[in-house]
């Protein structure tokens, strides 16, 4: 820039660099180039060389970028991790294969769906260093088991001073053998089946639906599994083709994995882009509400019509361009979707998201809910609906916690209302509030057909005066399962203080929004330029303060999630 004159011109070679600069995990650091997207006329702009050294956690490429990662990481995972679950990461960070270990993010969300499950006997399979092992047996009680299976000792034994230090050794059984005759063993006394609370598996991707299969016995109903790595970096989204020949065996591995629990319907499943990629497997009765709609053949195939051009973006700002102007940002996903579904920006690409919904949510989603959002398709505001991953996961959690008597502020056209009336059974209460009705009765045919209206009480109001007025009753309190906020931004701190009287100790508040299309991450000095509009920034900053201020709350546990436009789950602790 000094030598070169102005209206001179450089040319750097090699900006892509063979492809790998679109999977994070492999690459140097010294090599991570980064695409700016920044105009609307999609004027690309290469920004230079991310700086990587050091970051014990950088991410594993699902995200729009590095900064977004970190955000979640700094504002909510690391502000609640404990001290010997930070002492092991930093030793992980010193071992040639760290990026192998379980991501702090992905392990917050286990740790609530552990207390969830209400978790006493666990089995993990593929250990390493025992992060996750670690934070399983923090979790669970002091007569708690962990049935703990990996063929390396050597690695589980660098944590193992952490993990005596921490005063939970004598929860953990570990055995240093491949995984398929100690499950099979297990199985050979009838006692072991359906006695296990939860399960992690993040070992040989070829062996995983062969572990799936024994696990549906080991389980007990209700019980959960967790597998690592279902999103391999993004590449299961990718052309074969545009992903370098030593990781496609594995993304191969991991599609098939992926088709058969969307198929599976012992199981209610939910795709989460946490750490790189975890699918969580409640065990549920045949048949039940969420069992799958296709066939294992009639799903994926994503890649197969997916063309990329700039595969990788990864620049802070390069989602949010797409905040400029709703009408020519937001991008509507997939032949099957095209109308119904709107890509809010968390994800490095369209691409990925289109392969999560088509592969996890859409072969699940009941018909009513498909309805309804195909009707709120037509909406002006479509875009504020209750994006369908997320919705996937409030119905695991509603599931979870046997929500039946629920409150949701902010309504809409009522998709999550109608997700949580067919959760909840039939005599189950929901009181749903919002200050436009209009809105609401274009999802009420459906949910009138869908034969789930008594159990909706709703509300056209302002929240706050209903929340008060239900809490001029004393025996509201600690009367709620479950809760959905998807309303005024300003008042969401205003919302927390009164559930937290409301809810149960041990029920879930879920806050949607809570990531803003990525603008929370953005440095304040590119807010005005990045950002349209004084309310997107307004909201912004109202959603920064609501992180913060969760991270802090003692009366909850928390878990923030890329899923829609980010959700933040808060268990009630006390």
């Amino acid at each position: 820039m000094k030598l070169v004159k102005i209206d001179g011109v450089v040319v750097c070679d090699n900006v892509f660099w063979r492809g790998y600069i679109a999977m994070l995990e492999e690459l140097p650091p010294e090599h991570l180039d980064l695409i700016f997207w920044k105009s609307a006329n999609s004027c690309v702009k290469l920004l230079g060389v991310m700086e990587q050294s050091g970051k014990k956690n950088p991410s594993k490429g699902l995200l729009q970028s590095e900064e977004l990662y970190q955000y979640l990481l700094e504002t909510s995972v690391y502000p609640r991790e404990p001290e010997p679950l930070k002492e092991l990461r930093d030793i992980t960070a010193t071992h040639p294969k760290a990026v192998m270990a379980t991501a702090p993010d992905a392990g917050q969300l286990m740790d609530m769906l552990l207390r969830l499950v209400n978790a006493k006997k666990t089995i993990e399979i593929g250990v390493f260093t025992g992060y996750s092992l670690l934070l399983t047996a923090l979790s669970i009680p002091d007569d708690g088991k962990i049935t703990a299976i990996d063929v390396d000792r050597q690695a589980y034994e660098m944590g193992l001073p952490v993990i005596r230090k921490a005063g939970v050794e004598h929860k953990i059984n570990f055995i240093e053998s491949q995984a398929l005759p100690v499950l099979d063993k297990l199985l050979e006394e009838h006692e072991n089946e359906g006695i296990f609370d939860f399960a992690f598996v993040d070992a040989d991707k070829v062996n995983y639906k062969n572990y799936h299969e024994r696990l549906m016995k080991l389980l007990k109903m209700g019980g959960i599994v967790v597998y690592d790595n279902t999103l391999r970096g993004g590449t299961v989204a990718m052309p074969e083709e545009l992903v370098a020949e030593n990781l496609r065996e594995n993304r191969r591995l991991t599609i098939e994995l992926n088709n058969f629990l969307a198929a599976d319907p012992r199981v209610q499943i939910c795709l989460a882009p946490l750490g790189d990629g975890i699918t969580i497997c409640r065990r549920s009765p045949l048949g039940s509400k969420g069992s799958p709609r296709l066939h294992v053949s009639d799903i994926g195939n994503i890649g197969k019509r997916t063309c990329f051009v700039f595969y990788k973006r990864r620049r802070l700002a390069l989602g949010i361009s797409e905040l400029l102007g709703e009408a020519s940002c937001w991008r509507v996903m997939g032949e099957s979707a095209k109308k119904t579904t709107v890509y809010k920006g968390l994800l490095k690409n369209e691409e990925l998201y289109q392969y999560i919904l088509e592969t996890s949510v859409y072969p699940r989603e009941p018909e009513p809910l498909k309805e309804l959002r195909d009707a709120t398709a037509a909406h002006p505001r479509a875009i504020i609906a209750t994006a369908p991953d997320a919705g996937q996961s409030i119905d695991m959690l509603l599931k979870l916690v046997n929500a039946k008597k629920t409150i949701e502020i902010g309504v809409f056209t009522g998709y999550s209302l109608l997700l949580t009336a067919l959760s909840i059974p039939d005599d189950g209460k929901i009181i749903a509030i919002d200050v436009d009705r209009k809105n609401y009765e274009i999802g009420l045919p459906i949910i009138r057909r869908a034969g789930v209206e008594h159990k909706i009480n709703f509300i056209e109001s302002q929240a706050l005066p209903v929340l008060d007025k239900l809490l001029e009753d004393h025996e509201n309190e600690g009367s709620l399962d479950f809760a959905f906020v998807d309303a005024d931004k300003g008042n969401y701190k205003n919302y927390h203080e009164r559930l937290m009287k409301l809810l149960k100790v041990g029920g879930v508040v879920v806050y949607d929004n809570t990531l803003w299309h990525g603008t929370v991450a953005l440095p304040e000095d590119l807010v005005e330029e990045l950002v349209d509009g004084e309310y997107k920034k307004e909201m912004r900053k109202h959603i920064m303060e609501l992180n913060k201020y969760l991270a802090t709350d003692s009366r909850v546990q928390i878990c923030v999630a890329p899923l829609g436009d980010g959700i933040t789950i808060c268990r009630r602790i006390y």
